[in-house]
């Protein structure tokens, strides 16, 4: 994406897999992981462990079962906390993350993003062998826009994405959102599953306004390899950018 959009708002990547059975919990090999890339991400925090969300007809259904994920996520970062690796019994999951007070730092590329997830991945898959299965994969890209830089009031915001926002018109007074919030799903049968974008609005620690534009793509393909889905969900990651976002507004972004 950067590739054309030097200036391009992305603040988070997340590459991720869910496998078909708990086999990072059996033989402790969850902390064999932990220990093998301790030097690369230092910091070790815990949370809940994250759902599986599958479509079904037209709904998402959240599925989650302990025996599957475990009891708990382990998120390990660098010092920066710009990279981390979120592990579980059944997932693999690897995010940069930039900071809303980082504007200035550059996204380093999906090529490298891609590599060292794909490092991490392999070490999983060589410890695993044949039990290395994989349900789903996913991808998400969310970009955030300091929309006050661009437009005065949100309803301009068809200046920036292609959306039209509801309003109240009475006695001459137009009344429109101040917030948005909006998801929406798509099936995607080329990815082997579906996608999810959401638009947001929300405010930084520094009182800012931003709008948030999410898309995760989650599928499998069949005899498709881990690579060659990430490379064509990416490239519908990048469709679904230039397709979402009004021409000028991209082209400031050159």
């Amino acid at each position: 994406m950067t590739d054309t959009y030097s200036k391009a708002p992305l603040s988070e990547v997340i590459m991720g897999v869910t496998l078909k059975q708990p086999v990072l919990g059996k033989g402790g090999i969850i902390y064999e992981i932990i220990n093998a890339f301790k030097n690369d991400y230092p910091i070790i925090r815990y949370g809940n462990p994250l759902e599986d969300l599958e479509m079904a007809d037209y709904v998402i259904e959240p599925k989650i079962d302990y025996n599957h994920t475990g009891p708990v996520l382990y998120r390990l970062s660098t010092v920066d906390t710009n990279w981390m690796v979120q592990l579980q019994f059944n997932k693999i999951f690897f995010n940069w993350v930039k900071k809303d007070e980082e504007r200035g730092k550059n996204y380093p590329g999906f090529t490298n993003v891609y590599g060292k997830y794909a490092q991490l991945v392999s070490f999983i898959q060589n410890k695993l062998n044949s039990a290395f299965s994989v349900k789903f994969c996913e991808l998400t890209y969310q970009d955030r826009i300091f929309w006050q830089e661009h437009i005065d009031d949100l309803s301009e915001i068809d200046k920036i994405i292609k959306i039209i926002l509801p309003s109240i018109k009475h006695e001459g007074v137009t009344y429109s959102p101040n917030n948005i919030f909006r998801k929406y799903t798509l099936p995607v049968k080329k990815a082997g599953g579906y996608a999810i974008v959401s638009i947001n609005t929300a405010t930084t620690k520094e009182n800012k306004q931003v709008i948030s534009f999410q898309c995760t793509m989650r599928g499998a393909v069949k005899d498709m390899l881990i690579d060659d889905w990430y490379k064509m969900a990416r490239e519908m990651q990048i469709k679904l950018f230039q397709d979402s976002f009004n021409e000028k507004f991209l082209e400031s972004l050159k």
